[in-house]
This record gives C-alpha cells, structure tokens and sequence, in this order.
C-alpha cells in the first residue's frame, strides 16, 4: 500500500510540473478568448489601408495638404490601435499573473495538506541501514526509522519532477 501512495504522490506532484509549464498556454488560449479583435478594430484596421493606399496615390509635391491631412489621419489611427495592443497586453499580463497566482495557491494547499495529513506516517519503510547517517532526516516527521517521511518524499518527487518536466 505504501508503494501506490508514493507513487500517487509522485503523479500528483508530476502533474503539478506539468501544470505549472501550461500556464503560458492557457493564458494565451485564455486570452485569444477574451479578446477576439472587436468590429471597431477590425474598421480601424480597414480604413488604415484604405487611407495608406489612397496616401501612396497622392503625389506629396503637387497635393501637400491632401497628402499631410491623410498622413494625420494616418497617425491618429495608428495611435489608436497602439492603445487598444497597450490594452491588451496589459490584460494578458493580469490574466497571466492571476493564472500563476490560482495555481501556486491551490498547489500550496495540497503540498500542505498532504504534509499535514501523513505527517506521521512514512511513505516508505526501508531497512534502517539504508539511510543510516541520513536516517532522521529523511523520515522526518514521521520518526519511524528507516521510514521515507512525507517531507523528504515530496521534496524528492519535486526535484524528479523538474528534470523529468
């Protein structure tokens, strides 16, 4: 029985690792949802090629003030756009920061409530002599010699679980 509870233990702080490196990813799925390009993006967009085709038409020394009216249009919306993209990537790094934030909480709790929860009892029953200059630390807090305590026993799937992530 010991055996499988390691090994649950292992997954569980296996798929954390996993977890915790698709952040990113469910950030930006997060984000493409909650900012599909708007209707009045998309007009910008539409009549800033509209304005910089009709600007490429004009010859600037025979038509200067039709050719520097479109150019401040021009600029007026592309600085509208550059506010919207600001907008934007502030927002994703709210959601990103509150994504990490969720997880790092919620994976707290399980490392504390699994320590809490098995804190006297061993993961693992070795022969004394095993572990023996080690002995207390590893099966801390258990107290049981030759014991693998859940302390150590996370601390080690943690460390296997970022090489192997």
């Amino acid at each position: 029985m010991a055996v499988l509870f390691a090994i649950f233990i292992f997954l569980a702080v296996y798929l954390s690792g996993l977890a915790k490196k698709l952040i990113p990813a469910a950030a930006k799925l997060v984000m493409n949802y909650l900012q599909r390009e708007t209707e009045g993006v998309r007009q910008l967009k539409e009549e800033l090629r509209r304005l910089t085709t009709e600007q490429d038409s004009v010859s600037i020394k025979d038509e200067f003030a039709r050719h520097a009216r479109l150019q401040r249009k021009i600029s007026k919306i592309r600085d509208q756009l550059k506010q919207t993209g600001r907008e934007k990537s502030t927002l994703a790094i709210k959601v990103s920061w509150v994504m990490s934030a969720v997880f790092y909480v919620c994976y707290g709790i399980l490392m504390m409530s699994l320590m809490w929860r098995y804190r006297g009892e061993p993961v693992l029953l070795l022969p004394a002599d095993w572990l023996y200059p080690l002995g207390g630390v590893v099966a801390f807090p258990s107290g049981v010699s030759g014991a693998v305590g859940i302390t150590f026993w996370l601390v080690v799937c943690n460390r296997v679980s970022a090489v192997l992530v």
